[in-house]
C-alpha cells in the first residue's frame, strides 16, 4: 500500500545528511587541530573554539541540503550503489565548493579552509554511508510492501513484460507491479479485455497505471485517461526502445505547440573530445601498467599451440568505418571459418588451453587498449561486430545502425548486463541504443567498474 505520508522517506534521508555532515565537520575539526596532521601542516594562528565552527554549521548543512534538494537526492533512490554514491558525492563537492568560495568574502571570524577540505573529503564518505543505512531500511519496507504503489500494465508488449520482470526484481524503485490486462496468455495476465480496464482499476485499487500498447492504439490510451481522471491515479507509458520512441526524448514547444524531439547522441562536440581523453589517458596508462602482464599472456599463447600471438578480424566501427581489432588468439590456428564469422560457443572446441583460461577472464581483449589508443575503439561503447553480420542486422533489426554513431567499445553497457557472445542481438541493440543516448563520462566510469566486479565475481566468458 502506498504511504499517506510521502514526505516522511525524504525526511529521514534529510535528517540523515544533517547527521552526516555534523559529523564530517566534527571530525575534521578534530583531525586539523587535536590529530598528527598538525606535526605536517603545523597550526600557526591558534585553535578556534569548537562552537564558533557548530555554529557556522548551521548555515553550512542548510546550503549542503538545499543544494542537494536540487539536485534531486530527496527523490526515489537508485538500486545502484554506484549511482547512489556518485550521487552523494556530487552533492557533497557541489557544497564544499560552494561553500570555500563563500568563504574568501566573508569578512567575519577566520575559518580553516584546511577543515572545510577535509570535511569535503570525510563529507563524502559520511554522507554516502548514513544514507546507505537508511537505504536498507527503506528497502526493508518496500520489500514489505510499505510506501510502494500497486500498479497495472495495461497491454502485453515485450517491452512491458520485460519493464515488469524489472520492477518485480527491483523494490527500490516503489513500484509494485500487479499484472497485466489485456493479455490472457500468461500467469501475470488478469482476465479481461482492454475495455474493462477502467473497472479492473478501480476494483484493484490501483496507484499507478502503465500503458504498454502499440502506437495504433493511442486513441484507448487518450480515452482511457479522460474516463478516469477521478480515480486519482499516476500514468506511465512504455516505449519499446527498437521502435520510434527512444529513451532520449525531450519535450517542448514551438510557438506554443507541443513538440517531442528524440534521435540524438549525447557524444558530440565537448563530449566527444571529453571521452576521447578520457580514453588516451586511461588506454596509455593501462598499456604502460599492464606491459609485463602482456608479455607474459603472449609468451603462453605462443608455447600454448602453433599459430600467430594475435587474432586480428575487420570490425565495423564509428560511422561504418572499419578497422582491425587486435585480441590475443585463443583458438587452434587454422580451426574453422578463416574470417572468423560466427560466434564463440560453450565448451567450444576451437579453444586452446592458454585461450580457454584468458578468455574466462577476458585477457585476450587487453590488447585493444593499443585499437583505443590509437582512436579506432573506445574503452566504453557497443561492441564492434563484423561487416557481414553489421551488413544482415541493418536490415533484420530496426535502428540497428544508429549504435554506430559512437565508437566501439571494449566493454559496453549490453556487455556488463549479462549480454555478451551468443545471445540476443535485439537485446544488445536496445542497451547499446540506450548508452549511445544517455552518455555520460560517470556511465563510461560505471561501466568499466560493472566490468572489472563482473569478471572478478563471475568470470565465465567462451
Amino acid at each position: 500500500m502506498r504511504t499517506k505520508f510521502p514526505y516522511i522517506v525524504p525526511l529521514f534521508y534529510i535528517f540523515a545528511d544533517a547527521v552526516g555532515i555534523f559529523l564530517s565537520f566534527y571530525l575534521a575539526y578534530e583531525i586539523r587541530f587535536y590529530s598528527a596532521a598538525t606535526r605536517l601542516i603545523p597550526v600557526t594562528k591558534g585553535i578556534p573554539r569548537l562552537g564558533l565552527y557548530l555554529q557556522a554549521l548551521v548555515f553550512v548543512a542548510l546550503v549542503w541540503i538545499f543544494i542537494f534538494g536540487l539536485m534531486g537526492h530527496y527523490r526515489r533512490r537508485s538500486p545502484s550503489s554506484f549511482d547512489r554514491f556518485w550521487e552523494a558525492a556530487r552533492g557533497v563537492s557541489s557544497g564544499a565548493i560552494l561553500i570555500i568560495a563563500t568563504t574568501f568574502f566573508y569578512r567575519g571570524e577566520s575559518f580553516s579552509r584546511l577543515v572545510m577540505v577535509f570535511a569535503w573529503i570525510l563529507g563524502i564518505a559520511i554522507v554516502y554511508l548514513t544514507r546507505e543505512l537508511f537505504y536498507r531500511i527503506e528497502l526493508a519496507t518496500l520489500r514489505r510492501g510499505l510506501g510502494v504503489k500497486r500498479a497495472v500494465f495495461i497491454g502485453a508488449e515485450k517491452s512491458g513484460r520485460r519493464l515488469f520482470e524489472k520492477l518485480k526484481d527491483q523494490p527500490a524503485w516503489g513500484i509494485f507491479p500487479v499484472g497485466f490486462i489485456g493479455g490472457n496468455d500468461n500467469p501475470d495476465d488478469f482476465p479481461g479485455r482492454l475495455e474493462d480496464s477502467e473497472k479492473i482499476v478501480k476494483n484493484l485499487g490501483i496507484d499507478m497505471v502503465i500503458f504498454n500498447l502499440p502506437p495504433s492504439r493511442q486513441d484507448f490510451i487518450v480515452d482511457f485517461v479522460m474516463k478516469s481522471e477521478n480515480l486519482k491515479i499516476e500514468y506511465m507509458m512504455t516505449a519499446d526502445i527498437m521502435g520510434i520512441m527512444t529513451s532520449r526524448s525531450e519535450s517542448g514547444q514551438i510557438e506554443g505547440i507541443p513538440v517531442l524531439r528524440w534521435g540524438r547522441t549525447s557524444i558530440e562536440g565537448y563530449s566527444r573530445l571529453l571521452k576521447r581523453v578520457f580514453d588516451i589517458v586511461l588506454s596509455g596508462t593501462g598499456l604502460l601498467a599492464l606491459f609485463p602482464a602482456l608479455g607474459i599472456i603472449g609468451l603462453a599463447v605462443k608455447l600454448d599451440s602453433k599459430g600467430p600471438l594475435f587474432f586480428i578480424q575487420r570490425r565495423v566501427g564509428r560511422n561504418g568505418r572499419e578497422f582491425s581489432m587486435i585480441k590475443f588468439r585463443s583458438m587452434r590456428h587454422g580451426v574453422g571459418n578463416p574470417d572468423g564469422e560466427c560466434w564463440t560457443v560453450e565448451n567450444d572446441p576451437r579453444r586452446t588451453t592458454v585461450g580457454q583460461f584468458i578468455r574466462k577472464y577476458s585477457l585476450d581483449e587487453l590488447p585493444q587498449l593499443w585499437n583505443v589508443f590509437l582512436g579506432q575503439m573506445s574503452l566504453v561503447g557497443p561492441r564492434p561486430e563484423q561487416p557481414g553480420y553489421v551488413e544482415k542486422f541493418r536490415d533484420d533489426i530496426p535502428r540497428y545502425f544508429q549504435r554506430h554513431k559512437v565508437k566501439s567499445g571494449v566493454t559496453g553497457w549490453a556487455q556488463v548486463n549479462g549480454l555478451r557472445g551468443d545471445t540476443s542481438i535485439s537485446e544488445r541493440t536496445k542497451y547499446d541504443l540506450y548508452y549511445v543516448e544517455n552518455w555520460s563520462l560517470v556511465f563510461d566510469i560505471k561501466i568499466i567498474l560493472l566490468t572489472i566486479r563482473n569478471i572478478a565475481r563471475s568470470p565465465g566468458a567462451y
